[in-house]
Formats: C-alpha cells, structure tokens, sequence
C-alpha cells in the first residue's frame, strides 16, 4: 500500500473531501425538504421581521395592541444577535428558503471543526490510521443538523471557539491582546444565548485576579466591559417590558422545566399540568411583567427547594445527557420521522427516569435504534476520550489551557441542567473534540521536534 502523507498541521485533503460531501447531503436535504425550519425557528425569523419593520426585538407576529401579561415576555426571549444576522441575510419570512444563512452556517462549521482539527494536527506527526479514527470522532450528526436550520447553535460555537482561543492565550502570557479577545467574545456570547451571560461576571472577577497579580489595572477594566455591555441591554430590556432581566426564558425553564420536572416526577403528568396552568394563571394575573417573572421565581424557587433531593437527581440526569444523548429530536425534525413517543431524550428522562427511557428505546425501529446507538457509543467513546486527553495534557503546553476548556464544557453543561440534549452540546461540541483528539493521540500533547510528514507504514 502506498504511503499516505499530509504535512504537520494539515488536514488530509480525503478528510477535508468527507466533511464538504457530508456538509453538502445535510444542506441538500434541507433546502430541498424545508428541514431548515425547527420549533424555536419562528420566533428568531419574527423577532428579525420585527426589528426590521417595528424596530422591536420581537418573537411572534406583531400584536394590534399593546402586549400584557405573558404575551410581554416574547420582547426578550430571544437576544438580538441571531436575529440581527438573519436581517441582514435577508431572512424575514418562513416562506422563503434562507439560502444564504444556511452556506454561511456550513462554511462556520467546517471552519470551526477544519480549526480543531488542524490544531490537532500541528501537535505531532499523525498517522493515516489516527485520521482516520478521528472521523469516528467526529460522528456528531447534530453538528451537520444544526449547520441547516435556522437556530442560533453554529454561530455561537464560532464565538465559544474565539472564548477558548483567547483565553488559553490569556492563561498563557497574559498579553493585551487575548484579553480584548476575550472580552468582545464574552460581550457577543450572551447575546447569543442567554446561558452566556452569567459568565460575564466570572470573566469580570477572573481578569480582576490576573490584574492584581500582574498589576495591570487595564485588564480589570477590560473584565469590567461584559458587565456594563449586559447590564445596558438589560436596561433596555426594563425600559420595554418593566422589569430589568436578561431574558425572559429564565423564568420559562425554571417553571417549565426545573419546577415542572420536580412534580411530574414526585406526583406525575396531570398533576404537573395542573400545577404549571395554576401557576401561569396566578402569575398572569399579576399587575405587571416584573411581579409575574418574580412570581414565577418565587414558586418555583420554592418547588425546588422543598424537593431539592428530587431536582439535584434531575439535574445530573441532564448533565448526562447533555454529553451522551444522540440527539433522536434533531434526527426526528430533520428527516421529518414520525413523532417522538414520550418525547426526547431529556423529556423522558425528567418524566420517568433511565429505565422508563430504556424501555422506549428498544420499541424503536431496529433501524434507528442501531443508528442512536452508533452515535451514543461516538458520544461516550469521545467524553471518554476527552477525560484522557485532559490528564495529558496536563502534561505539554496545554496543562493551564486545558482548566479554561474543560470550564467552558462543564460550565454550559451544568447551567443547562435538566434540559441537557445533543442541541444545547454543540455550541461547545468542539471543545470536547479537542480534548478527545488529544486523548486519542496519546503522547501529541506538544509538537514533536524536528516532524516530519505523516506516513503510514506500508503493509
């Protein structure tokens, strides 16, 4: 067999060929079946129309009058990153395939993976057979989903990839320049996604260390930026709804989610319905948007800490499948399949637990049940992976950075919680891959000296 070559640092070209084919099917597919439009779709493409014609960041189709009660909280479901892109894409109407979105959406992701995986390369002399393992590894199919569809998971995995660039730099050498970096990706992430936004603070009080260690009084002023850049878009966010907060979908997953999920699993179904419309009922009844968030906290806040046993079980469930869930809803609203029976894999487990979501599983399709079983074997193969590639790297140039990767991965991972799926993953599915490709390459945690081209022994 002949020799297989590819420089230290580049990616094989039959690599390169596998992802663009497997980009191209993906994007295909969607265009060709309107796959592209998924259940949270409409609000990000509304709040974009909105905005263009109102002014007004918001998520469902302009009101005749002025919106109360519940219907207040679609003024900050979304934060306007997302739908400022798809404005300036042309994207205002779910009638129209979003062509241009989606190529920029699959250029990001193999942009991003393209990234991980030259970085990878660059740290030793690889083998064919190491490339070609790392395809395994890169058997994450909700990557190329969430590629085409009108959802906001692609473009914050580029600013989460640009978060953990500058700040292993910054952990580092401590140059000017990575904590600029750091601190625009940590203004631009939340408004993204809302789980970013906490971290805000934890940049603010980690770049305040680094200044009284180093005494640099510019980089507490830098830490100070996330701050003052949320706390001015949470006072729009006062001036328009009452209430100073972030985003409304806080309050939605702790009485939805995190409260809900406490009653069903304590007393069940019905009675978690009941609950949840008794409590949007008093909550909507209040006089203003601010005492219905905080009524919604209150009884839910009091839920989970009367039951805080019950939610912890729940939470680590979700922690779980956030890394391991193979993603059977984006396979089911991608391909158009037949509806979920108990509903995903986050659902199931919030409703009845892990043997209840066994049970489900192996009355699946044999079909699909081999399939969802590949990918979560890639799943715990790859998480399995990382942990190595994290006690390595402890051991190359890596050994500080790598605290600043794993941080990014657990952070997103806990703050997730009981929602925990393949979809809430992917923003930081690269960072797991890193760290697994280290795991996989064993002792390439620095580049070797004097590497040379890769070969593949023959035979």
């Amino acid at each position: 067999m002949k020799a297989a070559r590819a420089g230290v640092g580049e990616v094989p070209n039959w690599v390169w060929a596998g992802l663009v084919v497997a980009h191209l099917i993906f994007m295909g597919w969607s265009v060709a079946t309107r796959s592209w439009l998924f259940p949270d779709s409409d609000r990000y493409i509304e709040a974009a129309h909105n905005l263009a014609e109102h002014g007004e960041l918001y998520a469902r189709p302009w009101p005749q009058a002025k919106p109360s009660g519940q219907a207040i909280q679609e003024y900050t479901i979304r934060p306007p990153a997302y739908p400022v892109l798809l404005l300036a894409l042309g994207v205002r109407s779910t009638q129209e395939v979003p062509l241009l979105l989606l190529v920029l959406q699959n250029l990001l992701s193999l942009a991003n993976m393209g990234f991980v995986l030259r970085w990878w390369g660059q740290q030793t002399v690889l083998t064919a057979r190491q490339w070609g393992w790392a395809c395994l590894l890169l058997f994450f199919p909700a990557q190329f989903v969430y590629a085409n569809a009108v959802m906001s998971e692609l473009l914050l995995q580029s600013v989460v990839l640009l978060l953990a660039w500058y700040g292993v730099g910054l952990w580092k050498n401590r140059k000017p320049r990575e904590a600029v970096g750091l601190v625009l990706a940590a203004c631009l992430a939340p408004l993204i996604k809302p789980v970013f936004y906490p971290m805000a603070g934890l940049i603010a009080v980690g770049l305040l260390g680094m200044a009284l260690h180093a005494r640099r009084p510019s980089l507490a002023l830098l830490g100070c930026l996330p701050v003052l850049v949320l706390g001015l878009y949470m006072g729009w966010n006062k001036q328009r709804t009452g209430f100073y907060h972030f985003s409304s979908i806080a309050e939605i997953n702790l009485l939805h989610y995190n409260g809900a999920g406490v009653v069903r699993q304590l007393y069940g179904k019905e009675t978690e319905d009941q609950w949840v419309s008794d409590v949007l009922r008093e909550a909507n009844a209040q006089p203003g948007f601010a005492q219905r968030q905080k009524l919604i906290q209150k009884r839910a806040g009091t839920m989970l800490s009367a039951h805080a046993f019950t939610y912890a079980r729940q939470h680590a469930l979700g922690v779980f499948a956030f890394f391991l869930d193979p993603g059977r809803f984006d396979f089911n609203q991608f391909f158009h399949l037949a509806p979920l029976a108990g509903g995903g894999l986050s659902e199931q487990l919030r409703a009845a637990g892990v043997q209840e979501l066994a049970a489900t599983l192996l009355r699946l399709p044999l079909g699909i049940l081999f399939l969802l079983a590949l990918i979560t074997a890639a799943n715990a193969a790859r998480l399995l992976l990382a942990a190595r590639g994290f006690w390595l790297a402890g051991k190359g140039e890596l050994r500080a950075g790598r605290w600043w990767l794993a941080g990014l991965l657990l952070y997103v991972a806990v703050l997730t919680g009981p929602l925990g799926a393949a979809r809430f993953l992917v923003p930081v599915w690269p960072l797991l891959l890193l760290l697994a490709l280290l795991g996989l390459s064993g002792s390439g945690i620095s580049r070797a000296e004097g590497a040379v081209p890769v070969r593949e022994s023959q035979g």
